[in-house]
């Protein structure tokens, strides 16, 4: 992709934010979503003035490592990026207590450690095995607020240095792991649609970083739209889309963000999302474009991104190793 295409695109697609139904949106509204494309373009800008970035022809697919949950909560695997029908390995989940599976998985910025929550709100650390032992995990908080909802998405905001989780049922809580408080958040919505959107499972923060200078912009997926949303304010829950995934994805979603570093400050950033087309049997794992939200299988051989469990969430390293 050109940089001369990503501008047009990226002021075809403000344009569309700013006015709906041939009314324009609220100023309050367009000013936070030009916010979040202002960070957005930056990114895109950098990514795409980087050596050997600029090609009109698709990139490949970055081999980063990553680790999954299967949709019972109760398996973890590890693959790579670029090759997920091939698990590295799969293990069980032990050390739950008071929970009976896990909803989600992220690593924090701030410490670099793999962290899950129950079904029942508990929150952990998972210990990676470097053997054949079992995935081990060790409760430290607990959301304050009971889950609602079937499917979760859960991530970390690098800069607030707190804990997102959105549901399928609109609820959106955010949580502070130095002092253990959880604040429940307007559940989400779609203006000028009026009630609470449902069909929202996976949400990844942009801008993995501790750099102080570096904003960072929420995105989720829409299942029941089949599109990728822009999640701002976070905390007022208030969704705008991006655009359509191109695929019926189930329900059930994970997705991720990765960002590539340069003497500690984000310059780009890469989206993955574990969907399940209608029919598909098990998920398969997707490049996700943030701008334009399509998802593209991470292989042209269809069987080669395709998960052979029930892979629907993922959390990837934040060094890609």
């Amino acid at each position: 992709m050109r940089a001369a295409y990503a501008n047009s695109h990226l002021h075809a697609t403000r344009w569309r934010f700013f006015k709906r139904e041939g009314k324009p949106m609220k100023a309050g509204m367009r000013k936070r979503i030009a916010a979040a494309f202002a960070v957005m373009a930056t990114s895109t800008a950098l990514m795409l003035s980087a050596p050997g970035t600029a090609s009109a022809a698709p990139a490949a697919t970055p081999s980063l490592r990553a680790f999954g949950i299967t949709g019972d909560g109760t398996l973890m695997a590890t693959f790579t990026t670029d090759r997920p029908n091939v698990l590295n390995w799969v293990r069980a989940v032990t050390g739950l207590s008071g929970d009976t599976a896990l909803i989600g998985i992220d690593f924090r910025v701030q410490n670099g450690l793999l962290y899950g929550v129950g079904n029942k709100g508990g929150i952990y650390t998972i210990k990676i095995p470097t053997g054949t032992e079992d995935v081990v995990v060790t409760k430290v908080s607990q959301l304050q607020y009971t889950l609602n909802g079937t499917n979760f998405g859960v991530d970390f905001n690098p800069a607030a240095d707190r804990l997102r989780v959105i549901s399928d049922n609109g609820q959106n809580l955010r949580h502070n792991l130095n002092d253990h408080t959880t604040i429940q958040d307007l559940n989400l919505t779609t203006p000028p649609t009026e009630g609470t959107t449902k069909g929202v499972s996976a949400a990844a923060y942009t801008n993995n970083d501790l750099n102080g200078a570096t904003a960072t912009t929420l995105f989720d997926i829409n299942t029941t739209s089949d599109q990728v949303v822009i999640q701002s304010p976070a905390n007022n829950g208030t969704l705008a889309p991006t655009g359509s995934l191109g695929i019926d994805a189930g329900i059930n979603a994970g997705m991720d963000i990765f960002s590539t570093l340069s003497n500690g400050k984000t310059v780009s950033n890469a989206a993955f999302a574990a969907l399940a087309p209608s029919g598909a049997g098990t998920p398969s794992l997707y490049n996700i474009n943030l701008f334009t939200g399509e998802a593209t299988l991470v292989a042209t051989d269809p069987a080669m991104a395709k998960f052979p469990l029930n892979i629907t969430d993922l959390a990837i390293s934040l060094t890609g190793s």
